[in-house]
């Protein structure tokens, strides 16, 4: 029986907003896919700052880290018509958000107030593991008090959608942000 609904945060809540300027910006970093793998995976687990990241970007790119780090904050506006749905499925599940951030990015839920949504949080920064690795999905399944088969993970990442599935949670793959899937809608009428 589902008990527990597990968000991913940035995709699903929040635009993917770094991921949406490198796309925009492919001819700058086509040749350097290595270092801001390193770059993501660094301030994902808290080993450098926000400000860090973008200066990493900087050197890789010659686009000066201000300029970045101001697309991208323009970017990041919550989705209100699902944190409006959200809200409709708490009051029959508990929630929960499963992401790969660093401190300072996961803080944009404070900002807009929509912490109080989540009964637990098991963010990378944190935990010091990303997904897909198994140890973040088994502490945020042991934060909500739930076995995997009793929690449901919507994600923007048919990595992370595998690796959930792999451990025996029920999935929900949100391929586009914005466009919530029709699955979910249902799920908030009851």
């Amino acid at each position: 029986m589902l008990k527990v609904i597990i968000f991913d945060c940035f995709g699903v809540i929040y635009p993917q907003a770094s991921g949406v300027y490198l796309d925009k910006r492919k001819e700058l970093f086509q040749n350097h896919t290595e270092e801001i793998g390193e770059l993501n995976l660094r301030i994902d687990l808290g080993e450098i700052s926000r400000a860090e990241y973008f200066v990493g970007l900087e050197k890789v790119t010659g686009v000066s880290a201000k300029e970045i780090q101001d697309e991208v904050d323009r970017q990041l506006r919550v989705d209100q018509g699902l944190i409006d749905v959200i809200k409709k499925l708490k009051a029959k599940y508990k929630i929960g958000m499963l992401s790969n951030a660093g401190k300072e990015e996961i803080d944009i839920i404070y900002r807009d107030k929509i912490d109080s949504l989540f009964d637990a949080l098991a963010v990378s920064y944190e935990v010091k593991s990303v997904k897909p690795n198994a140890e973040i999905f088994l502490v945020c399944l042991d934060r909500l008090g739930v076995k995997a088969e009793e929690a449901l993970l919507v994600d923007d990442s048919m990595v992370n959608i595998k690796a959930a599935q792999d451990l025996g949670l029920q999935t929900l793959y949100y391929p586009k942000f914005g466009n919530m899937p029709k699955d979910l809608t249902e799920l908030a009428r009851f």
